[in-house]
């Protein structure tokens, strides 16, 4: 008979998927997987936003709670696998451990949003975080039970496709922030897009390289079809982990030039699965080098397409979290 998993994690359209992607997974390798959606707290998400306060959140995480206390005591799975959940009490949490099921946190914010992880860490069996450096930090925070466990991509969302309309030569995509807006401004005067939220209000930015949120088949097109792939890390400078770019665009069969972290020198060749900039002299160098030398965008592109899906898909994180929990 095979385990069974409840997965705790959104799973409406453009959220957060990292949960959705290691459920089916676990799926394609032949476990039962129950999902179950904490953004889902039923007749209380009837009451408009502006209406809500300290009393609707009070009620709503009670429901939650409440709701996901009943589902496990019906399925009665043998994993229990919360990716973030802050909606979650410590005592729902011991107490789904407590009817048997093991339970696994999964943290992919570190480490800009480590603080908040501490809230429920201690309450897992297991506690994956996706930031090696902070494993330190649980560890001097008292918890001896967190594991490093990577991002990932799951190799059905994005692949290389056919389709090139209205991609730029140059693409970034993520929320606008401090750093992000620093480096994009030094390098506009290249044919240039960045999607995503908030870069149409920047006042700076001219209209035409300013592009909306993209998600889906649309962001699997502009990572496929753009000459080069722009990745900033928010966390430069604090944490070692590599953000979803880094799996996302080798597996759409695009050409990714990112900004260094640690970790990458553990999971990639670079140069090879990748490129990588350090400066924004450097970065500009690169940009214009590989906008004029197709072949070696091409081959790095093909490399790290065959490198990510070989290990790095889901699929693969799967087989690491069950030898784990083994």
């Amino acid at each position: 008979m095979s385990k069974t998993f409840l997965v705790a994690a959104p799973t409406g359209a453009n959220r957060t998927k990292n949960g959705r992607c290691l459920g089916r997974a676990l799926e394609r390798l032949g476990f039962t997987v129950h999902f179950f959606d904490y953004d889902n707290c039923g007749a209380l998400a009837c009451v408009p936003k502006p209406l809500r306060g300290a009393r609707w959140e009070s009620a709503a995480r009670a429901c939650v709670n409440e709701s996901l206390i009943k589902t496990v005591a019906r399925l009665r799975p043998d994993y229990f696998l919360c990716v973030k959940g802050l909606v979650l009490s410590r005592e729902t949490i011991r107490e789904i451990g407590a009817m048997g099921a093991m339970t696994i946190g999964y943290w992919i914010d570190d480490p800009l949003d480590h603080a908040r992880s501490l809230i429920n860490a201690g309450a897992y069996d297991l506690y994956l975080t996706n930031d090696a450096h902070s494993v330190g930090h649980y560890r001097e925070a008292g918890l001896k039970n967190v594991r490093y466990f990577p991002s990932a991509v799951d190799e059905t969302l994005f692949r290389p496709c056919e389709t090139k309309h209205g991609s730029a030569s140059v693409s970034f995509v993520g929320t606008v922030s401090a750093r992000r807006r620093e480096v994009i401004t030094e390098v506009l005067d290249f044919d240039i897009c960045a999607y995503g939220s908030g870069w149409k209000k920047q006042s700076w930015m001219p209209s035409a390289k300013a592009g909306h949120e993209v998600f889906g088949d649309r962001l699997n097109e502009v990572f496929s079809s753009s000459k080069v792939n722009l990745n900033i890390h928010n966390w430069f400078g604090q944490g070692t982990a590599m953000n979803l770019r880094l799996f996302e665009v080798p597996a759409a069969g695009g050409f990714l030039l990112t900004d260094w972290v640690k970790e990458i020198d553990e999971h990639f060749v670079e140069g090879k699965h990748i490129a990588c900039w350090r400066s924004i002299e450097e970065l500009r160098d690169k940009i214009g080098w590989f906008l004029s030398h197709e072949s070696e965008r091409t081959r790095i592109a093909a490399e790290g397409h065959a490198h990510v899906l070989k290990h790095h898909t889901y699929t693969v994180r799967a087989r690491e979290l069950l030898a784990m929990v083994a």
